[in-house]
C-alpha cells in the first residue's frame, strides 16, 4: 500500500489534473460559491478514485506483475480491497486541496458538522468510481487505459454535471439522472447544505449503489477470466 501511495503523489499528470485543476476551476469561476465548491470536490474525488484505482493496475498488467501475484496467498478478495481503499484515500488530496482554497479564499463558512458531511459524502460516494478505474485498468492496456480512464472521467463529469452549468436537452437529462456522478453532486450538496440525503433521494442512492454492485461484479468476473491480471 505504502508504495502504491507513493507512485501516485509522485505522478505530477495526478498531482495537476487531480489537485491543481479543481482549485484553479474554484478559484476562477466558482470563488464564494458552495454549489462550485461542491462540484470541484466531487471532481476531485471521482477523478483521484478513477485514475488511483485504474491507472495503477494498468501499469502492474504491463509489467507481469498481477500475473505474479496469482501465485501468491493474497487472495482476489484482499487485492480487491486493497485497491478499493487505495483509490479512496487517493482521492483526499484533490478534496483537501479544494476546501483549503474555499476557506482560505473563497472564505467559505461551513459548520464543522457539515464539512465532516461532505467529506463522509464523497468517500463514501467514490466507492463506484475505485471500482470502474479497476475494471478500465484491467481490461484495457497501456497508454490506451490511461486514455480510456480520462475519456471515460470527462464523460461523466460532463454527463453529470460536475462541469458545465444547466439542465440537457430531451432523454440526456434522464441519462444524467443515472450517472453515478451526478448523484454524487446531489449528495455532496445535500451535505455541504446541512439537508442530509433527505433532498437528493432514495432514488440517487439506488444508482450509486447499482453503479457499486455492477462495477463490483464486472471487476471479479474480469480478474478471474484474465489470463494476465
Amino acid at each position: 500500500m505504502r508504495f502504491e501511495l507513493v507512485r501516485a503523489l509522485r505522478n505530477v499528470k495526478y498531482l495537476v489534473f487531480l489537485v491543481a485543476v479543481p482549485v484553479g476551476f474554484y478559484l476562477m469561476w466558482g470563488r464564494g460559491s458552495d454549489a462550485a465548491l461542491v462540484a470541484m470536490a466531487v471532481y476531485a474525488a471521482t477523478g483521484g478514485a478513477l485514475m488511483a484505482a485504474g491507472g495503477g493496475v494498468a501499469d502492474d498488467r504491463a509489467q507481469g506483475w498481477l500475473r505474479q501475484l496469482r501465485v501468491t496467498p493474497l487472495s482476489g478478495a484482499r487485492w480487491l480491497a486493497g485497491r478499493v481503499v487505495l483509490g479512496v484515500v487517493m482521492t483526499l488530496p484533490g478534496i483537501l486541496a479544494v476546501c483549503l482554497a474555499a476557506v482560505l479564499v473563497g472564505h467559505a463558512d461551513l459548520p464543522p458538522a457539515r464539512w465532516a458531511a461532505l467529506a463522509g459524502v464523497l468517500l463514501a460516494g467514490s466507492l463506484p468510481f475505485c471500482l470502474l478505474g479497476l475494471f478500465l485498468g484491467l481490461t484495457l492496456r497501456g497508454k490506451t487505459a490511461q486514455l480510456g480512464i480520462v475519456v471515460v472521467f470527462f464523460a461523466l463529469a460532463a454527463l453529470g454535471g460536475v462541469i458545465g452549468q444547466g439542465d440537457l436537452p430531451g432523454a440526456w437529462q434522464r441519462v444524467r439522472e443515472l450517472t453515478p456522478s451526478h448523484s454524487l453532486l446531489l449528495y455532496g450538496g445535500a451535505a455541504a447544505s446541512g439537508q442530509g440525503g433527505r433532498s437528493a433521494g432514495l432514488g440517487q442512492a439506488g444508482v450509486l449503489a447499482a453503479w457499486t454492485a455492477l462495477a463490483g461484479a464486472a471487476v471479479l468476473a474480469r480478474r478471474r477470466w484474465s489470463s494476465d491480471g
